[in-house]
């Protein structure tokens, strides 16, 4: 039996905006899809969550 582990993922953005979208494809295009995937915005001020 070949079972893949779930894995979490978790990243914290602060003012990210710039770069978040391309961080968030980046995850998203991984081979491996046994995961959850978690943002953390700490009250970012710049646009962040749009």
């Amino acid at each position: 039996m070949n079972l893949k582990p779930n894995i979490s993922i978790i990243m914290s953005v602060y003012n990210g905006q710039p770069y978040v979208k391309e961080a968030v494809k980046s995850i998203l295009n991984q081979s491996y899809k046994n995961f959850e995937f978690i943002i953390v915005n700490d009250a970012s001020t710049d646009g962040t969550l749009k």
